[in-house]
């Protein structure tokens, strides 16, 4: 099996995995029916620990790709969403100003209530990852480092924390065109640390079960981003 090198400086480890296994499936590598390499198996190949496979396998379960059996593997689904793929696969390779515009009209619409959601659904474990993530943030902006991937990491975790399954698979479907806006909106230092201090704020609501607080710290971190968008 010839060895995957990935890049350990950019996208996470996890979403490079489920990007590579997407792509295997949509081309026919791996068919409906057909049971994926074991974790074992592909941490070998993409030359990782077993976490970030475990954690893209959960991803691709979210998009409906794949399927969890117990004793038997991963199991490739029938691609029931291949025509929603092709959709969003168009956007993310013709990516526009008014694009993404557009991606901040759709996420005004549905994040304020993920967030609020989360902040009624949200389990202590997943609490503890977005307080993670945020540290890590911080030690970014702190360091004047790009931090966009996790702020990419923040938004889509919030989202799985609203435990509302269409919220939550759209915005890993929209995740590449949510990565090109985050590039666009955190490009100085001064946008980042106040990013950061707006995720903290939300994360802050949703620790204290503040479901409307929760929207509306969302709904403003998420226009403040807007106005940094370039309009033509």
């Amino acid at each position: 099996m010839s060895k995957i090198e990935l890049d350990r400086n950019n996208k996470t480890l996890y979403g490079q995995i489920a990007d590579i296994l997407r792509e295997r499936i949509m081309s026919g590598e791996f068919k409906p029916g057909d049971i994926l390499p074991s974790e074992r198996e592909l941490a070998e190949e993409m030359q990782v620990s077993r976490i970030p496979v475990r954690e893209a396998m959960k991803s691709l379960e979210y998009l409906g790709v794949v399927k969890q059996i117990r004793g038997k593997g991963v199991l490739v689904q029938t691609a029931d969403l291949s025509n929603i793929l092709k959709v969003v696969g168009p956007l993310v390779t013709t990516i526009t100003p008014q694009i993404l515009l557009n991606l901040f009209d759709f996420r005004l619409a549905i994040e304020p209530y993920g967030a609020a959601q989360a902040a009624k659904l949200a389990t202590e474990e997943e609490i503890k990852t977005l307080q993670e993530i945020l540290e890590v943030q911080k030690t970014a902006v702190e360091n004047n480092q790009m931090s966009e991937e996790m702020s990419f990491e923040f938004h889509l975790r919030l989202m799985q924390a609203s435990h509302n399954e269409v919220i939550a698979t759209v915005s890993l479907f929209l995740s590449e065109l949510q990565r090109q806006s985050r590039h666009l909106t955190l490009w100085n230092k001064e946008r980042r640390e106040d990013a950061y201090c707006e995720h903290k704020k939300v994360f802050e609501a949703i620790k204290n079960h503040d479901s409307e607080l929760a929207f509306q710290i969302m709904k403003n971190h998420l226009l403040e981003a807007k106005e940094q968008l370039p309009r033509e």
